[in-house]
């Protein structure tokens, strides 16, 4: 019998992200292993809390109990990674650049390929540049480099999860988006909303805000705290049409095109590029542009266009985990 495969991620601590990498990975057949960003709790040793007091109150020294946060962390990434017993086949990191350099380094020792993945883009986090020579192989969504062994990839769908498919809502559509706030997203979708205050259509918008000053639009619902990963799935499923606003800095396409084909749900986005993939069609993306705003009207009567399975489960977790191990 042939010995599975060892993997390791290290990721950022998103909500239930990891937990669902760790699925698939398990179904794919590999032991997994997780370090996250956030590698155990915190907690004050000896007389370090009475210190960080007077070191806020009389000295005004914020960065004492952060220095103590960091040096906690380090010494748990570093416990973690040697209680790992042997070598480990693959380590797949993610978002590099929330980890130490160090620990990248002691991971390196320890794996036979080290893989990173940059899913936010490399010009929106350019200190991830500092990280690229430290891996076999560095994959981004949006950017291709092959001096610094940077090979582009797309981002997937999570195929552990079987879809639930719904009738489109011809009635009243129902338009779902979930994201962050950011500054060069607000007048993009500001203008959707008003564009599309005279259409019989149900707005489902979600932004997780930062502070207060960013709630503006009462026709949207903010967010303190973010939705889990699977919740959003749940109102993926709900929907009829998912939008998508494309931040300037990215080149590449967010994963909701990806779960829109899985979940076999049309897609309204300002992405352009999206007519340069195989799973294109009109019949169920629509891209926004200047003038066209008055054509979203046929679009959500037109039937949805079935996409070939082979096309479908080329973006599927399973074949992208399969791509990224094999260089």
């Amino acid at each position: 019998m042939v010995k599975p495969k060892t993997f390791l991620l290290m990721m950022p601590d998103y909500s239930d992200f990891p937990n669902l990498f760790l699925k698939n990975l398990e179904q794919e057949g590999f032991v997994p292993f997780l370090i996250t960003d956030n590698p155990s709790k915190f907690k004050y040793k000896g007389n370090e809390k009475i210190v960080n007091f007077f070191q806020k109150t009389f000295f005004k020294n914020k960065d004492y109990k952060k220095k103590l946060v960091e040096e906690h962390k380090l010494k748990e990434y570093y416990r973690k990674i040697d209680e790992i017993e042997g070598k480990l086949d693959y380590s797949l990191v993610i978002r590099p650049d929330q980890f130490p350099i160090s620990v990248i380094k002691e991971l390196k020792k320890k794996t036979n390929k080290l893989i990173a993945y940059q899913w936010d883009g490399i010009e929106k986090f350019p200190k991830v540049k500092d990280y690229f020579s430290l891996f076999d192989t560095f994959f981004c969504f949006d950017s291709e480099d092959e001096k610094n062994k940077i090979k582009p990839i797309t981002n997937f769908y999570f195929d552990c999860i079987p879809p639930i498919y719904r009738e489109f809502n011809h009635q009243k559509p129902q338009l779902y988006f979930v994201g962050l706030y950011w500054k060069n997203r607000e007048e993009k979708i500001d203008r959707f909303i008003e564009k599309l205050s005279d259409k019989n259509v149900e707005l489902n918008i979600f932004i997780q805000y930062y502070h207060k000053n960013e709630i503006k639009n009462p026709k949207i619902k903010y967010l303190k705290n973010r939705i889990t990963f699977l919740e959003n799935l749940r109102n993926v499923e709900k929907a009829d049409v998912l939008l998508d606003f494309v931040d300037p800095v990215h080149n590449g396409l967010s994963i909701r095109f990806f779960e829109g084909m899985y979940y076999k749900k049309k897609v309204i986005t300002d992405n352009i590029m999206v007519r340069n993939y195989d799973f294109y069609h009109p019949n169920n993306i629509f891209v926004l542009e200047s003038d066209n705003y008055e054509k979203i009207d046929d679009f959500l009567k037109i039937p949805y266009q079935e996409i070939s399975e082979e096309i479908v489960e080329k973006y599927g977790f399973s074949r992208w985990i399969k791509e990224i191990i094999k260089y």
